[in-house]
């Protein structure tokens, strides 16, 4: 593998990592809440929370 292919490796690795962090902190209004359906868009943290798990499935289909 070459330098620059380990480079992108890292950039999607790290982006995951971010995006997997977002999920772990969750929601403070709402703890219960963990992505698994979509947000209802009223609460704002939520829908953060929603984006950053599609995000991450979009990550990990490539």
């Amino acid at each position: 593998m070459t330098i620059k292919g380990l480079n992108m490796n890292n950039k999607i690795l790290e982006k995951k990592i971010d995006l997997l962090k977002v999920l772990a902190k969750g929601c403070k209004k709402h703890p219960a809440y963990r992505a698994i359906r979509k947000a209802t868009e009223r609460c704002e943290e939520c829908v953060i929370v929603w984006n950053a798990r599609l995000k991450l499935n979009e990550l990990d289909k490539s």
